[in-house]
């Protein structure tokens, strides 16, 4: 299974994605990081989305899933909503 996070890095704090890695690394999940930067002409400036794919068993990613959001609802109380999505594919299809 896979669970894919595409990140805003402008809107996200290092502290959600520190806390990603370190639930990965203590998981045993691996995890490959994608860098893609785009000019957006509104703001006249270059956007950086960060594409993280965990791959692991379907319960720790599930367990991994929930735990973000939970911590995303947390940082959210107290900053502007970052732009986080999540998906979870198996075999290159998407299931939630």
């Amino acid at each position: 299974m896979i669970l894919e996070y595409s990140v805003n890095e402008a809107q996200v704090q290092p502290a959600w994605l520190k806390t990603l890695y370190d639930l990965v690394e203590e998981l045993n999940c691996k995890c490959r990081t994608y860098i893609d930067e785009s000019y957006n002409r509104s703001f006249k400036q270059f956007t950086r989305t960060r594409t993280i794919e965990v791959y692991g068993s379907e319960t720790m990613l599930s367990w991994l899933k929930l735990r973000m959001e939970r911590y995303s609802h947390f940082i959210n109380e107290f900053n502007d909503k970052a732009e986080i999505q999540s998906s979870m594919k198996n075999e290159g299809r998407d299931t939630i």
